[in-house]
């Protein structure tokens, strides 16, 4: 396939994609515009879309040039990101959120449903009630937008996509940075971490804080492991805090960020480094946005529903048929395994590498978490995609695929309950499947 017939098959997957969410997508409720009311429709139109988008950015693998695949990202995410919410509902509840703080409530105590309006109207009802369980960073960013657009839909929704244009500009420049330095070809890492179809249907068309988040991240790591600048560590400090302030896991950051310096000494004095300037940063932070620290007490909030892409919520629920309280018991120790999993690759970052085992911790905590979303992947893959091999960016960009095609437009999965669990097995299943076919081709 050329380049060009490349870019137009995206670009035509992407547009059939937002086109079908008019009448498909997480619109709201008060929408009554083309294809309103032709749903199933719609659903044909987009999935179609998502088929193409992955076709094309499957043959995008074997681009040669950076600058290709940029620009396959820029023009298949345009479409997405001035089209209808997709694939979630949670950018409601941002917009909800930001109402909130727009009107000087605390987001930590309340939840957007008692801000009646516009806005809250269209919350998911399990969350209209609920604190928000995100950083001030992020809810004062949102509400300075909020307060721009009004109450207005929409618009709302068009300014919360700005945050992810800047979290996934900031992975444009560090990740290319990361995979150089690790003798990763940047151009694999771009296709792998940026033009991802579940970075553009997730991230850019669902309008997920996650975006802003891993952007700060990769931007930190970055810093720290690519520049020598005077004081990178403090500025690397500073911007994986931020991340963190943006939401939760992106702390697991702060803990591998001395060890991108060689010696015990220097690693000593890098780990002071990091912690005083996150504490400093974080203090100065909370106070300039006056929003304070209830979101340390409200980070469980997301767990109000059940998640179907969580294998210890699968298993906690068969366990559960044999004996009360097995579910949360087994999420328990699901959320042990985690942090077990996260601090033996931290003690064993020297031999695996800080970035990759800054990536594969923070999977460990997605996969076996209770609240598992499709475009949690993320989190550790854009990482792992400046350190990871050929054979194993394949295997990860089967279960992308996978994960793609669970989720309709309208965030509804294909995969019902009682399937808990189930998605991610088909996704790792696909990766394992993929690895063994590319195993048998590779030569003796």
């Amino acid at each position: 396939m050329t380049d060009r017939r490349l870019l137009a098959v995206g670009l035509a997957g992407s547009l059939l994609v937002a086109v079908g969410g008019l009448g498909a997508g997480a619109m709201p409720s008060t929408y009554a515009g083309p294809l309103h009311g032709a749903v199933v429709a719609s659903t044909v139109l987009s999935m179609c879309g998502v088929v193409l988008l992955l076709v094309a950015w499957w043959f995008l693998r074997r681009a040669r040039s950076t600058g290709l695949v940029l620009r396959a990202f820029g023009l298949w995410a345009l479409p997405l990101l001035v089209g209808p919410p997709l694939f979630s509902r949670d950018v409601y509840a941002y917009a909800g959120q930001a109402r909130l703080v727009a009107l000087g409530l605390d987001p930590y105590t309340a939840g957007p449903s008692s801000v009646p309006g516009p806005l809250a109207a269209e919350v998911d009802g399990v969350w209209g009630g609920t604190p928000s369980p995100y950083g001030p960073v992020f809810l004062w960013l949102a509400g300075q937008l909020e307060r721009a657009t009004g109450e207005h839909v929409f618009a709302t929704v068009l300014a919360l996509r700005l945050l992810v244009v800047a979290g996934l500009a900031l992975v444009a420049w560090g990740l290319p940075r990361l995979a150089a330095a690790h003798g990763v070809p940047p151009v694999r890492a771009l296709w792998l971490g940026l033009a991802n179809p579940l970075v553009l249907l997730h991230l850019v068309a669902g309008a997920h804080n996650d975006a802003l988040m891993i952007g700060l991240l990769v931007a930190g790591i970055a810093v720290a492991m690519t520049t020598r600048m005077p004081g990178r560590l403090v500025a690397a400090g500073a911007l994986v805090t931020l991340a963190a302030l943006v939401k939760a896991p992106a702390a697991a950051g702060l803990a591998f960020l001395p060890l991108t310096v060689i010696g015990v000494t220097e690693r000593a004095r890098a780990a002071l480094t990091v912690a005083l300037t996150a504490a400093v940063t974080a203090v100065l932070v909370t106070a300039a946005t006056g929003l304070g620290w209830g979101w340390v007490h409200t980070l469980d909030a997301g767990n109000a529903r059940l998640s179907l892409f969580s294998p210890t919520t699968g298993l906690g629920l068969a366990v559960g048929e044999l004996a009360d309280g097995g579910l949360h018991v087994v999420q328990f120790l699901g959320v042990l395994a985690g942090l077990a999993v996260s601090a033996v690759l931290l003690l064993r970052a020297d031999r695996v590498g800080p970035v990759r085992a800054l990536g594969l911790a923070l999977l460990a905590v997605v996969v076996l978490g209770p609240t598992v979303q499709a475009w949690y992947l993320l989190w550790g893959l854009v990482l792992l995609a400046a350190v990871i091999g050929k054979r194993t960016a394949t295997a990860f960009a089967a279960t992308c695929v996978v994960l793609c095609l669970l989720v309709l437009p309208s965030g509804r999965h294909l995969v019902r309950p009682p399937l808990y669990g189930v998605p991610a097995l088909l996704a790792a299943a696909a990766a394992v499947l993929v690895v063994r076919r590319t195993a048998e081709r590779a030569p003796a």
